[in-house]
């Protein structure tokens, strides 16, 4: 479900939504004005044919009154106007729907479609006929569809119009049509919209790639091979411009790093021989049976603290050959809780000293391929933590297990979380029950120099480089490290190395 969340917060997905929402909206409007003019052009076609009908009726109902008023000119007009209309014929020619009103809204003569039902008086309609005007209405009163009407005057000799046409048609037609329009784009409007959005998908991850191509380029590049650099596309636009500033930086950083490996190198030769000196002179120092009790007491912290001095140039000048690759492992089958239980051997009288009880829960058989003496340190570092940091009558405990099911390090803070080991694992784990270390200072635990409490840490001897150390030499053994942490309850140490198989053995 994350990942599916990830997906959609991607710039591709921004992009390619965003695409095809303007798309959508401009899909949309399209549509519904499509829709708006196809109406407003089918209503005027209709309009137009009503009103050539209407207006050919009304040429010939002018015709015929004129015939009549002059083959019967003592007759009036009114008497058996609608005999004369229809014998005529005038009324049926054109159109479904023919009403013929007088300039008193009274319906005269009308076509058979409107025997039993007639055009309702429609005052508009009149006004504007005897206006000598053409008006256009829709009624509803007739029919399952509303009804068009235009209404024409007949034009005669006299000034104010005497009669008017009203020719309708039923809007079926233009319904129908706007319907099966509507259909239409209801059908294509979500298919160009899908075809839009997934094409944009696919524009957008092409545009993209080398931006993925360089951030997978960029991760891979560690402190160990910043000589490496992303591939710079060969066309010289934004995409190879940052590629250009990311090879620019990397290269900034690799100097960076190579001068403080030169100089955590050189730092620690050029302490080394000072420190052995001081100590040299103060052991000797020590000797003389005419030192007062302050002095003798000032030249054994003195030793004390060159001791602590040496020990974290030793760490220090260790790590710099490790991040220049100069530390050369061995690969050897070994039983790692052979190497647990002389480490433990070793830290049972450091224990007994101060009070602590280490204890064995576990020791299974775990083969593996590895360095015995980096093992020993790695386990060596991880119990000394665990022993100062103990309070005293309490227990640290050692264990040894074997992990059939592999996969990632699950419920601990690691440096590398996203390592997944292969089936079977031997697993190392060292436990206290000492005060536990706050949470959000787990994720820093295997950084150098880092304290929980600085204080305290140099109380106990401490330099801030021993489970850095025990990191680099898990890691070196294609494992991993990881802690978890209780405040009040202790803390727990967890390493994790691929098992030697049959096979391997065998080729061993």
């Amino acid at each position: 479900m994350k990942a599916r969340f990830r997906l959609f917060r991607s710039l591709r997905a921004q992009l390619a939504f965003f695409q095809g929402g303007i798309l959508a909206v401009t899909l949309l409007l399209l549509s519904f004005f499509t829709l708006i003019l196809l109406r407003q052009f089918l209503t005027s076609q209709a309009d137009t044919r009503l009103r050539m009908q209407a207006e050919d009726t009304a040429r010939g109902i002018a015709a015929t009154l004129f015939q009549y008023s002059t083959q019967n000119p003592h007759v009036p007009l009114t008497q058996n106007i609608e005999e004369t209309f229809v014998k005529n014929n005038e009324l049926q020619t054109f159109g479904r729907y023919v009403q013929v009103i007088n300039n008193h809204n009274n319906p005269v003569a009308f076509s058979d479609a409107l025997r039993t039902t007639k055009f309702p008086p429609i005052d508009d309609a009149l006004t504007s006929g005897l206006a000598k005007e053409v008006s256009y209405h829709t009624i509803t009163s007739i029919g399952e569809y509303p009804v068009r009407i235009v209404t024409v005057p007949v034009i005669t000799g006299e000034r104010t119009p005497q009669y008017l046409v009203q020719v309708g048609a039923s809007v079926e037609g233009v319904d129908v049509a706007l319907q099966r329009a509507t259909t239409i784009l209801l059908i294509l409007t979500p298919s160009v919209f899908l075809i839009a959005l997934g094409g944009g998908w696919w524009l957008v991850g092409r545009a993209l790639k080398p931006v993925d191509d360089m951030t997978r380029a960029a991760l891979s590049i560690e402190s160990k091979r910043l000589d490496l650099r992303v591939q710079a596309p060969r066309s010289d636009n934004e995409i190879g411009r940052l590629a250009g500033a990311l090879n620019e930086m990397i290269a900034r950083l690799d100097r960076s790093f190579r001068q403080i490996e030169r100089f955590s190198a050189d730092a620690s030769h050029e302490l080394k021989t000072p420190l052995t000196t001081i100590r040299g002179e103060a052991e000797v120092a020590l000797m003389s049976d005419e030192l007062t009790p302050d002095l003798r007491r000032t030249f054994e912290s003195v030793i004390e603290e060159t001791e602590r001095m040496s020990s974290i140039v030793n760490n220090l000048l260790l790590l710099s050959k490790a991040d220049a690759d100069q530390v050369k492992l061995a690969h050897e089958p070994l039983q790692l809780e052979e190497v647990a239980m002389a480490c433990y051997e070793s830290m049972e009288r450091l224990a007994h000293r101060k009070h602590l009880t280490l204890d064995i829960e576990n020791m299974d058989d775990a083969p593996i391929f590895g360095d015995k003496l980096w093992l020993g340190q790695l386990i060596t570092n991880l119990l000394i933590n665990a022993l100062n940091y103990t309070p005293e009558g309490r227990s640290v405990f050692l264990s040894v297990t074997r992990d059939d099911t592999g996969g990632k390090l699950v419920g601990f803070v690691s440096p590398t979380p996203d390592i997944s080991l292969e089936a079977p694992v031997a697993v190392l784990t060292v436990r206290d029950t000492g005060t536990g270390i706050g949470e959000e200072h787990l994720p820093f635990l295997f950084d150098r120099f880092y304290r929980v409490d600085s204080g305290r840490s140099r109380d106990q001897g401490g330099s801030g480089l021993g489970l850095n150390i025990a990191r680099w030499i898990a890691e070196s053994h294609n494992g991993q490290i990881g802690v978890k942490s209780i405040v009040g309850e202790g803390t727990t140490f967890m390493v994790r190395i691929p098992m030697t198989t049959l096979s391997q053995d065998v080729q061993a």
